[in-house]
């Protein structure tokens, strides 16, 4: 297990979750520090996206422990949470006829302290990811890869607005295509040059390679390596 002394933004210790008497999470534990990107690798059915939701609020470990900036995660309200953790599920279709640009909005009406201020900053988001030639289009009648992207500059757009701590994103390169996978680590690393945490689940691990400043493999519920 790697030690690490600068402070960490979430500490996680002896996560358990256990569905049918089967621990689908087992006793994990580890900590992120600022600054760092943390790719979670390992085999289908691991237990990725079930600890990526632990660490993103969005259900709560059958055992063990987590902090974000020392400070229990149950003594969050949802709005203090929301201002801390960005999450970026895994792609799945919109339910409801909004265009590109009301998706994108959606990550900073709750943070943002103008109409004027809000407009701005969705253009820049709509340019960043490459989308603006779509703002008026319904997001049901994108392809996987364009949705993905509408995802990705409303969740970006939150952690601007609500100044998060952390970015969760859960295989959000499996739509793209290489340019735009591309794009998408650059801007994670740019994230973690600004301090933030980013913690990406992928299966690529030429990406994890390259990019990842720390790689945590799961398999069987199980850390088994982190470095």
């Amino acid at each position: 297990m790697v030690t690490h002394t600068s402070p960490s933004i979430l500490e996680a210790t002896g996560l358990t979750v256990t569905r049918n008497e089967a621990d689908i999470v087992h006793d994990i534990s580890f900590r992120l520090p600022a600054g760092e990107l943390v790719m979670l690798v390992g085999p289908n059915g691991a237990g990725k996206s079930t600890l990526l939701n632990l660490l993103a609020g969005l259900s709560r470990p059958d055992a063990g422990s987590l902090l974000v900036n020392g400070q229990p995660a149950a003594d969050f309200s949802r709005t203090d949470w929301a201002q801390r953790v960005t999450l970026v599920p895994q792609l799945s279709s919109a339910g409801f006829p909004l265009s590109v640009q009301e998706v994108v909005e959606l990550g900073g009406l709750a943070h943002s302290q103008s109409v004027v201020a809000l407009r701005k900053e969705v253009q820049q988001a709509l340019n960043d990811w490459d989308i603006n030639w779509l703002a008026k289009r319904d997001i049901r009648l994108l392809s996987g890869g364009e949705q993905q992207r509408c995802q990705l500059a409303r969740s970006w757009l939150q952690m601007q607005q609500a100044g998060s701590l952390l970015w969760l994103l859960d295989e959000p390169l499996s739509a793209l295509d290489l340019r735009h996978q591309q794009q998408c680590m650059h801007k994670a690393k740019a994230l973690t040059a600004q301090g933030k945490t980013v913690v990406m689940v992928v299966h690529d691990l030429n990406l994890a390679r390259h990019f990842a400043d720390r790689v945590l493999l799961l398999s069987c519920g199980r850390l088994m390596a982190d470095g």
